[in-house]
């Protein structure tokens, strides 16, 4: 019987800790640009692989990367990323290479997971700063890039800690993700 009672004062508990969160208007979780970049820098595995070694050959990966949230375009996030890598065409030697790229995307909320996933990636920007290579060459570096792009929207950009109460009440509700003040919000409502 007393088990039953303190399951019953900690679901009271656990109610009452909701409805002061939605009555007082703090059903939201934001995430930094900061926070994001953070995330990204301990978590991405951005390193790409195309074609053949002795033919045509190009090896990057992400060395640096930077977030930027609703401030080229109010409702994408744009990531910055300094890569480094390897070019090899035919027997030639291989050349190193140092690339900025900007990629936009529209950020997008899995409520399951509680990650938040890049969508609708486009390549905004591809500097090659070395400015070594031949047209041949820089065509080659595209599929690279374009993969580099491709797996950044396959994997988290962010996850909430689901350790934190407003975390589990933004996972199991249908929250709004909204672009504020160069952040990501998570709107438990409307």
């Amino acid at each position: 019987m007393s088990k039953l009672l303190m399951i019953r004062k900690k679901l009271t508990m656990l109610a009452l800790m909701f409805m002061t969160l939605v009555m007082g208007g703090c059903a939201t979780y934001s995430i930094s640009e900061q926070e994001m970049t953070k995330y990204l820098n301990d978590n991405a595995n951005l390193n790409q692989t195309v074609g053949i070694e002795n033919v045509m050959y190009a090896q990057v990966s992400v060395d640096d990367l930077e977030v930027k949230i609703g401030r080229a375009d109010k409702d994408r996030v744009s990531v910055f990323a300094n890569t480094s890598g390897k070019v090899q065409m035919l027997n030639d030697r291989k050349r190193e290479l140092d690339i900025d790229l900007e990629f936009s995307a529209i950020p997008e909320y899995d409520k399951e997971t509680g990650e938040i996933f890049l969508k609708s990636l486009r390549l905004e920007h591809f500097d090659e700063r070395s400015q070594l290579f031949t047209p041949e060459l820089k065509t080659l570096l595209k599929p690279a890039v374009s993969l580099i792009g491709y797996a950044l929207s396959q994997q988290p950009v962010y996850k909430l800690d689901s350790a934190q109460v407003k975390s589990v009440l933004l996972k199991s509700a249908s929250p709004n993700l909204v672009v504020k003040d160069n952040k990501l919000v998570i709107e438990l409502f409307d």
